[in-house]
């Protein structure tokens, strides 16, 4: 039982090549600004920080100022292009991820409320999926940094732990651009310790749990590994490759060093019965998550 499940070929080349074709878009609509575009500064203590239910927000890598962009209406981008390391524009090459809604957009809306999708749920068990939220992972080309070692589930929260994300390549993914790293196992060995609530400003906080959380599949005792313990695998890809893993699978990336992007959407679902607190960061107003 390793935590993941790598599916090749899970989407056709040009099914991919139409996913990035839609990212490339929205990056180039964020970053020149205009109608339906908000920028807000969030470097300092202040309030007034954007809510990720239902929009999309542009966070950058380091360097400058630190920005986030929001597009409160979401709609198709026609006509647009961008070029790897042509793009004029400083927020363009910076954007590191879009979020939380990319999946209210087509085309990520069709390929996330799929058939195929909604057969792999109930294949393992899950009565009533609900999408908590998806991204565009930009890992630009020369710039795009590192993602340290994390657990999905401690953002997408339930109690017990229902986590499963759905990640997809929209380019080839080697070790030299940053290609996704997971630890074999670690599901099993690594329980949820934090969650990420909203504060009263607004700002998302990771909050330590009193009991830590073990995937519901391990049986007592729970003996946990130190993190620096945990070898991880890369996981070098094809574009319209879907890799599936548990909520509490620890995962990373490397920096991206090549002269390739490597841009992958990925989406969270969680058990719709699981217990999960009105405060938690990505949880609607009317506490009712989108079903897959």
């Amino acid at each position: 039982m390793d935590g993941y499940l790598v599916i090749p070929d899970a989407i056709s080349s040009d099914n991919a090549n139409g996913l990035l074709n839609e990212a490339h878009n929205l990056m180039k609509r964020v970053s020149e600004g205009g109608e339906g575009i908000i920028r807000h500064d969030i470097s300092g203590d202040g309030e007034n920080v954007p809510s990720p239910i239902g929009r999309i927000l542009a966070t950058f890598e380091p360097g400058g100022s630190n920005p986030v962009l929001r597009v409160p209406c979401l709609k198709k981008i026609n006509g647009l292009s961008l070029g790897d390391k042509s793009a004029s524009n400083p927020f363009e090459r910076r954007i590191a991820r879009l979020g939380c809604g990319v999946h209210k957009m087509r085309p990520f809306l069709t390929l996330t409320h799929s058939a195929f999708h909604r057969s792999i749920v109930r294949s393992l068990g899950y009565d009533d999926a609900r999408i908590t939220q998806s991204q565009l992972i930009a890992k630009l080309a020369g710039i795009g940094g590192e993602i340290v070692p994390h657990q999905d589930g401690c953002v997408s929260f339930t109690d017990p732990p229902s986590a499963l994300t759905f990640w997809y390549a929209l380019e080839d993914t080697t070790l030299d651009n940053g290609c996704l790293c997971v630890a074999p196992g670690s599901h099993l060995t690594e329980p949820i310790r934090q969650r990420l609530i909203k504060q009263e400003n607004g700002r998302p906080k990771f909050e330590n749990l009193l009991t830590p959380l073990w995937a519901k599949d391990v049986e007592g005792p729970h003996v946990a590994l130190p993190q620096k313990e945990y070898e991880y695998r890369a996981l070098e890809v094809k574009k319209g490759t879907l890799v599936l893993f548990h909520g509490n699978l620890m995962h990373k990336s490397g920096t991206n060093m090549s002269e390739k992007n490597r841009i992958s959407y990925n989406f969270n679902i969680i058990e719709g019965s699981g217990d999960c607190s009105d405060n938690s960061y990505l949880k609607p107003a009317d506490g009712k998550y989108e079903r897959l």
